[in-house]
């Protein structure tokens, strides 16, 4: 392992670095082609226009500019020459999707149908037209929607029929928790057996395009992905991590129990325009929006060809390369790589025992040095957006990052890094430099052996580039000197491009994540890429390195803090609920943020009381407001009998002042209900929230047991939208968020 000089091992660390920024660099999306581009092919430019005529201003469900948006897409899909229908019907929350206050709605999904010359399935071109209340959706996801027109037209531009039949989707009320996507489902209308899902997202205004979960098992799915889709960006561990995490759903959730195979592709980059009025055409990326279009026209294509009753049998371990190349495993391989590691490290172990250079000891306790170093790392991570959270207290309510992250970004990448040198120069005075780079190859391979065992499908983010390492490091005691940097630093190109993804593409998508994926990523890929400093860090001022780092971060942070502020061209996020009990004429002002340099002067941190308390158990701020003139819901008691020991009532609910949303809740569960002709099971714990309940109101048949069954109604609307005479519209570097409501609720008499 004596690999050579102090200049050539920081040159060969360099080139190496210079490989893991370039991956990196590769995987950001870079133009677009124009409204003129040949009609069979993706233009986003063309795309484009559908998103600037349905993102005008924001359009949730039941509001007047929702139903403009759908008669416009209906129109737009009718004169590509498609079969185009309204799906109405009733939609709550998926079996994945529970909550105490089940969610459910009027819904209207957009099926227009391109029938196959002789189709063995449907191929579903899928994304949801309805925005949030706060933004007018242009990303979330107009852009999704765009694609999918786009990729019609482009379809229809060839000339040449698939063989498949191919149906645009576009659901209502995702939103407001999948309810279109879950109708779509639940009627049975979904070719579940052969259909396969290409599902378009955003959770942000740019950023490469990433393919961020797909359904199980994969084979077939990512074989597909493999073979055509130009930006695959993705890899195995990515979709693992994303379908085990419940945080961000689409309507991959509702599509996954109906045992639809999905595609579920995002846009994630740039997300502190996500549901806010920035959303809008002004902000859309077009160089992303090629990329979404790109991936999805080759994907309908692959699809709509191939016989879709040959469905997946297995699961598959997957990882990009530069220049879209997507490398499909099974997981024998990763598991043989695996042990084929430990066995590499073990000789190289007992090489450096032979030669005198190290003990075993010395290398085992270099190891389990490692094995601390990567939680620090994340550990210091965390502890910064913290102390940055202290200074900046507007960050703490943000799901999303802010507007201008990128010196946080490198600021996380640096700090990272000085928890790496750090570690390199503790272990090298305990240990020794071999010891610790043997001590570094020993964690890693026995940290891939055990996640190849116990979730074969993540372990190649360690396995493969541990085993080349290692490779590259036995390279070293068979060949001349003066070729041993030359190999090891080839050997250790694998890891400087798992590096390069697993670091800025990764922090794109919101700094929250960074403590858990990039800074352990920079500590164990990193320190794969030391192994060509084990001979040229300096001995005398180890320190200065990670030190210089630390300081480096500090004033990357501080910038960062100076640089993005909030302003009329970036504005904050703010929650606010009025909130009128109708029964008592008493209304109070509540939140579920800290009181912000808006809100104060209308709420502090009381908690809310008893009454509101039960409504709103997330709010943690509140405050007296004046009880306004404001109608409230109505529940007509259509019949009440009593038979058997059970009582059933039918209610007709109805918000008089014409609110977008309307619940019921109760104490105590009934022992059946249905809302709106749909049968609720399992029965929510308190209660459901029906969203677009229209003039006519919504019915509910409740079966529940003998003697008075206490129930209160609810009705919202958009806080700027609820006619409140004491209600202020915040200055323009403020924005509401979309859980700002202006509320009414009362207790159903006669119960």
């Amino acid at each position: 392992m004596r690999v050579g000089l102090r200049i050539s091992g920081f040159l060969a660390f360099a080139v190496l670095l210079a490989v893991a920024v370039l991956t990196a660099w590769e995987q950001q999306p870079r133009g677009y082609r124009p409204e003129s581009a040949p009609g069979d092919v993706f233009s986003a430019e063309r795309a484009f226009r559908v998103v600037e005529e349905i993102a005008r201003r924001p359009h949730p469900i039941g509001t007047a500019e929702h139903a403009r948006v759908r008669d416009h897409l209906v129109a737009e899909l009718r004169n590509l020459g498609l079969e185009t229908e309204l799906q109405e019907g009733v939609g709550k929350y998926p079996t994945g999707l529970q909550r105490d206050v089940l969610g459910m709605g009027r819904i209207a999904n957009i099926v227009a149908r391109l029938p196959g010359t002789n189709s063995t399935g449907t191929v579903f071109l899928t994304a949801h037209y309805d925005s949030v209340a706060s933004g007018p959706g242009a990303n979330d996801d107009g852009v999704g929607v765009a694609a999918v027109l786009e990729d019609v037209r482009a379809l229809r531009a060839s000339g040449t029929a698939l063989r498949n039949d191919v149906v645009v989707l576009l659901t209502d009320a995702e939103e407001t928790g999948l309810l279109g996507a879950e109708a779509f489902v639940a009627a049975g209308q979904d070719g579940r057996d052969t259909g396969v899902v290409i599902n378009h997202e955003a959770r942000g205004a740019g950023g490469p395009v990433l393919l961020w979960r797909t359904t199980h098992p994969d084979d077939t799915l990512i074989r597909a992905v493999q073979r055509v889709a130009p930006y695959p960006n993705t890899d195995s561990l990515s979709t693992t991590l994303a379908g085990a995490q419940t945080s961000g759903n689409t309507d991959f959730t509702a599509f996954e129990p109906g045992e639809l195979r999905v595609l579920d592709w995002a846009l994630a980059g740039r997300s502190a325009y996500y549901h806010s009025p920035l959303d809008d055409p002004a902000h859309v990326d077009l160089a992303a929006v090629q990329q979404l279009g790109d991936n999805s026209l080759a994907l309908a294509r692959e699809f709509g060809d191939k016989d879709l009753t040959v469905t997946d049998d297995t699961d598959r371990s997957f990882f990009q390369l530069p220049f879209g190349l997507l490398v499909v495993l099974p997981f024998w391989v990763i598991i043989a790589l695996a042990v084929a590691t430990v066995l590499a490290v073990a000789w190289v172990s007992r090489q450096l025992r032979r030669a005198g250079e190290t003990s075993l000891r010395r290398i085992f306790g270099a190891a389990a040095t490692v094995f601390v170093a990567a939680p620090l790392a994340a550990g210091a991570v965390y502890g910064l957006w913290e102390v940055l959270k202290a200074i900046r207290p507007e960050y703490r309510p943000l799901f999303v990052d802010p507007y201008r992250p990128e010196f946080y970004h490198v600021a996380i990448l640096v700090l990272s890094v000085a928890v790496l040198g750090a570690w390199f120069v503790i272990a090298r005075r305990l240990f020794g430099a071999m010891a610790a780079a043997a001590g570094l190859l020993c964690c890693l391979a026995v940290l891939g052996l055990a996640l190849a065992i116990l979730a074969p499908a993540t372990a190649h983010v360690l396995v493969v580039p541990t085993f080349a390492a290692a490779v590259g490091v036995a390279a070293t005691f068979a060949v001349p000197e003066r070729w041993r940097l030359p190999v090891l630093t080839v050997l250790l190109v694998p890891a400087a491009i798992f590096l390069g993804s697993a670091t800025w593409p990764v922090l794109q998508t919101g700094i929250t994540t960074a403590p858990f994926l990039v800074a352990p990523a920079v500590v164990l890929l990193g320190g794969l890429l030391m192994l060509t400093l084990t001979q040229a860090w300096p001995a005398k001022h180890g320190w200065a390195i990670p030190s210089t780092a630390v300081v480096l971060a500090i004033a990357l942070s501080a910038t960062g803090l100076a640089v993005d502020r909030f302003d009329d061209n970036h504005p904050m996020s703010s929650q606010l609920i009025y909130a009128l009990d109708a029964d008592r004429n008493e209304a109070r002002w509540l939140s579920r943020e800290a009181p912000d340099r808006w809100t104060r002067d209308l709420v502090d941190t009381t908690a809310p009381t008893e009454r509101f308390a039960e409504l709103w158990p997330t709010a943690v701020a509140s405050g007296p407001a004046p009880a306004e003139a404001l109608s409230p819901p109505t529940a007509e008691i259509r019949s009440d009998t009593t038979e058997s020991g059970q009582r059933t009532v039918q209610l007709r609910l109805r918000s008089t002042r014409g609110a977008t949303s309307i619940a019921l809740r109760y104490d105590t569960k009934p022992i059946s209900m249905r809302v709106a002709g749909r049968e609720v099971t399992p029965l929510p714990d308190t209660g459901f929230l029906f969203q677009a309940p229209g003039p006519d109101g919504v019915d509910v048949h409740l079966v529940v047991p003998t003697g008075p069954f206490p129930l209160r109604l609810v009705d919202y609307t958009w806080l700027p939208d609820s006619g409140l005479q004491s209600y202020r519209n915040p200055p323009n570097d403020i924005y509401f968020r979309q859980d700002s409501a202006g509320a009414v609720f009362t207790t159903v008499p006669g119960l």
